[in-house]
C-alpha cells in the first residue's frame, strides 16, 4: 500500500495554526425542534459550526448528537477530517494532505466508521456499561484507516475514544444537548449542561 511520503509527515507539525486542530475548544450542543422533529445546532465560541442535523431516521435515535463522535476522535486520535472540515482547519497549504488526508475520501471513511458503530450501539444500549468494543469492529476499523495517517493509532486507541465519544453522546441525548471542553493537548474532554 503506498504510504505518504515521509517529508509530508514531518511537515505536519510544522503548519500554521489555522490548519491544525486547535488545542482547546468548546463545543455547544443545542436540540431544536422545528415543529416536526428534533434537530442539533452546534455552535463555537458562538458561530454555528456545520449544518443543522437531525436523525434522518424514522426513528427518533439521537444521531442528530453524531458530530460528537467527530470531536472525540479529533482529540483522542488526532484524526478527524470530518472535524478539520467543520472547525476549517483543513490542511491546505499541502496539496497532496488537502487532497487525501484532509479530503472526501477521509471524511466519508470517517463517516462510515461512525455510521457503523453507531448502528451497532443502537443494539447494546449506546454502549451503556460497556468496556471493551466487539474485536470484528476493531478490526474493520483498522482496516479502513489504513491509507490515512490514523493508521498508526491501536484497537485500544480506537476503543478508548469510541467509548468516551459514546459516554458524551449519552450525557448529550439525555440532557438534550450540552457544552463540551475539548483540550487535545492533554486528551482531555469534559461535559457540562445547559443552564
Amino acid at each position: 500500500m503506498l504510504q505518504p511520503k515521509n517529508n509530508l509527515i514531518s511537515l505536519y507539525s510544522n503548519l500554521d495554526a489555522e490548519e491544525q486542530l486547535p488545542k482547546e475548544f468548546v463545543v455547544k450542543f443545542e436540540e431544536i425542534f422545528n415543529g416536526k422533529y428534533h434537530q442539533v445546532k452546534v455552535t463555537l465560541d458562538g458561530q454555528q459550526v456545520g449544518d443543522i442535523v437531525d436523525d434522518n431516521s424514522f426513528i427518533n435515535d439521537g444521531y442528530r448528537y453524531h458530530d460528537v463522535f467527530h470531536y472525540t476522535f479529533a482529540t483522542l486520535l488526532d484524526w478527524s477530517p470530518c472535524s478539520r472540515s467543520m472547525l476549517k482547519r483543513k490542511r491546505k497549504s499541502i496539496e497532496d494532505i488537502d487532497r487525501i488526508e484532509d479530503g472526501a475520501r477521509a471524511a466519508i471513511t470517517e463517516e462510515a466508521i461512525s455510521l457503523m458503530i453507531f448502528n451497532n450501539a443502537v443494539d447494546n444500549d449506546y454502549f451503556y456499561k460497556c468496556n471493551k468494543i466487539d474485536d470484528v469492529f476493531l478490526t474493520i476499523i483498522k482496516n479502513m484507516v489504513e491509507p490515512f495517517e490514523v493508521r498508526h493509532k491501536s484497537k485500544t486507541d480506537w476503543e478508548k475514544a469510541i467509548l468516551k465519544s459514546y459516554e458524551l453522546f449519552r450525557l448529550l441525548r439525555t440532557n438534550k444537548g450540552g457544552i463540551i471542553s475539548f483540550n487535545v493537548e492533554d486528551k482531555k474532554i469534559i461535559y457540562e449542561k445547559i443552564d
